[in-house]
């Protein structure tokens, strides 16, 4: 699932343009998420304590306090790969923006004619870079990528994968078929019945360890020095 965060202090204008994107990815097959900024402080906030945790940004740039470029050019130095779309009505600032890499600008006297093509073009994009996992759960069929993760664990009898917005449990029975899968792709097993995605690990206690979230994992005394090590190099 995908996360998009549109970021506009104008609230008529960004409920709008919030529903058009409803719209479109209802018509476009396309499963997401989409997330309100009503000033660019509440998003920038966020960026201080989760590590890329939008796929999709639709940034104002005309705005008051922090404008759109001061915000991507904050957002850049934290998350290289994250598609900034632009919205703007003042089109003279455009080429102010070109070294923030947007991947394109939806003028906002034409946001009808724009946006679908805009978000489209941005999801062709992430399905070629992201690869996407597929789980089974009783109720469904999900598609998570590694992004969306936070941690997978084996909780009474039962393989359970945690993301940002909810928690899934899994119909896949061996917990063993998960931690060889998803060993060698950024996840560090924490204790026997947790793997944990190493970057959203935000720091490492006695005998725990908070992610980006701020929810608090145990972990085995016997697993910290490998932990440590695995935190310390996704730190540089």
């Amino acid at each position: 699932m995908i996360q998009i965060a549109v970021c506009d202090d104008n609230k008529v204008f960004l409920d709008h343009i919030t529903y058009q994107l409803y719209e479109i990815i209802k018509e476009l097959h396309i499963e997401a998420e989409i997330h309100q900024y009503n000033h660019a402080s509440q998003l920038l906030e966020l960026y201080d304590q989760i590590n890329s945790p939008f796929n999709i940004i639709f940034l104002d740039i005309d705005m008051p306090d922090i404008d759109g470029l001061e915000t991507a050019k904050y957002i850049r130095q934290r998350d290289e790969n994250v598609i900034l779309i632009f919205l703007t009505s003042m089109e003279d600032r455009v080429f102010e923006s070109f070294e923030y890499n947007a991947f394109r600008f939806i003028r906002k006297g034409y946001i009808f004619q724009e946006l679908k093509l805009a978000l489209q073009k941005a999801w062709e994009l992430l399905t070629k870079e992201v690869k996407l996992y597929t789980f089974k759960t009783k109720e469904e069929e999900i598609k998570l990528s590694l992004g969306d993760i936070l941690y997978f664990e084996f909780v009474n009898r039962n393989v359970e994968v945690k993301t940002f917005e909810q928690r899934y449990s899994l119909t896949i029975k061996r917990f063993s078929d998960i931690v060889e899968q998803f060993s060698d792709k950024g996840f560090i097993m924490i204790h026997r019945g947790c793997i944990v995605s190493v970057k959203y690990i935000r720091s490492i206690g006695y005998g725990d360890i908070t992610l980006d979230t701020g929810e608090m994992l145990p972990v085995s005394r016997y697993r910290v020095s490998e932990i440590r090590k695995a935190f310390t190099e996704n730190a540089r």
